[in-house]
């Protein structure tokens, strides 16, 4: 018996040893996957297309600017799970409701545990669909039950969520729960608004919108002199430093902290300008939404991150991948552009990444490396 159980552990640790230095090579296992996904849920927002028809190279390349999306790229690399979640997220959204979808469902919530907002999202829209045709507009009780009766799959995955929740000591968090404690973060919602418009400059750069925007703003003296009071109390009273993230001078959000955030008490106030353009910015690019999907995506995005301490540009991958997917930009020389764009970011990102590691000095002879 002891010779078995010695053979057992020899094997394992074997396979370990075999394996180890190869983990993060996984990820490139889930790229084709990905890029399906990425098709399967544009199309949702558009006409169906096959290879034939003309818009097959716009849903192509714009799969290829989510997948070369500079932090999802970069931190793909580095074994992150971000890669496995939004690939499970994207088929799982996909998908009419199903057994199959729930249970892709399940492995995403697995993979991160925020994503079972997400399928709350998928099933009150699809609960919604169906209400309303089987009730012909008229609100019904029993036609309430027999439409959630019809999502029993993932119903179950709400009561798996809560059972999950209690066997955790009333916790999501699976690492350090002290380093993740939940937070009123709404500044987390302003942060997300400026990567988005950062991650899609090409686009707004080339979009009527944008110029419309900035007259909009121009001649909407009151609504800018209330948008900047709300801002302005949501910086003063929301502006979170986690400890964490001037612990850590090898991402890049250190630097932007320290360097603009903690200048001077009063930077935080002078980004106020960019939240408000960033948001009507926003605002205008979702209108080719429903407005009753509009405010799930919102309250979706704000669920995720409003509860995040940290300063985190991954958490954010998620909300700007959904939303870029469904923004119907079909020329295809912005398109390109927007992808030559991310290749020189992530040029860049590399560069600092393998040309200009550095050392702590409690740590001499180890290579520190930038990241997002």
């Amino acid at each position: 018996m002891e010779s078995e159980n010695y053979d057992a552990t020899s094997f394992v640790c074997t396979f370990a040893v075999f394996f180890c230095g190869c983990e993060r090579y996984t990820n490139s296992v889930l790229i084709p996957f990905a890029f399906v996904g990425c098709i399967q849920f544009r199309q949702l927002f558009q006409k169906p297309v096959s290879k034939l028809n003309s818009r097959y190279l716009e849903f192509t390349l714009s799969s290829l600017t989510v997948l070369l999306l500079p932090v999802l790229f970069h931190s793909s690399l580095l074994y992150y799970t971000d890669l496995l979640s939004l690939t499970t997220l994207l088929w799982a959204t996909s998908l009419q409701p199903s057994v199959l979808s729930s249970s892709i469902f399940a492995v995403s919530i697995f993979t991160r545990q925020t994503n079972i907002i997400w399928a709350a999202v998928y099933g009150l829209t699809h609960l919604f669909i169906l209400f309303k045709k089987q009730s012909n507009g008229a609100f019904s009780i029993m036609v309430l039950i027999k439409s959630l009766l019809h999502f029993w799959s993932l119903l179950l995955l709400p009561f798996g969520f809560i059972i999950f929740f209690l066997w955790n000591g009333n916790s999501i968090v699976l690492g350090d729960r002290l380093a993740h404690q939940p937070v009123a973060h709404f500044m987390q919602v302003c942060y997300f608004l400026i990567f988005l418009c950062f991650s899609s400059a090409p686009l707004l750069a080339f979009s009527a919108k944008t110029y419309q925007c900035l007259v909009y703003i121009i001649r909407k003296p009151f609504k800018l002199l209330t948008s900047s009071l709300l801002f302005t109390c949501c910086v003063y009273l929301f502006t979170l430093q986690h400890p964490y993230l001037l612990a850590d001078n090898r991402h890049f959000t250190f630097y932007i902290w320290k360097r603009w955030f903690l200048r001077h008490q009063y930077c935080k106030y002078v980004t106020i300008i960019l939240y408000i353009m960033a948001l009507e910015l926003v605002s205008q690019m979702m209108e080719h939404i429903p407005k009753a999907l509009t405010l799930l995506y919102v309250l979706g995005t704000a669920a995720v991150l409003v509860p995040a301490y940290l300063l985190e540009p991954r958490y954010f991958i998620i909300p700007y991948i959904f939303w870029r997917l469904s923004y119907p930009e079909r020329r295809i020389p912005v398109i390109i552009l927007e992808l030559i764009y991310e290749f020189l970011i992530n040029a860049v990102v590399l560069y600092m990444f393998l040309y200009r590691p550095f050392e702590w000095v409690h740590e001499p002879g180890v290579k520190q490396r930038f990241m997002w």
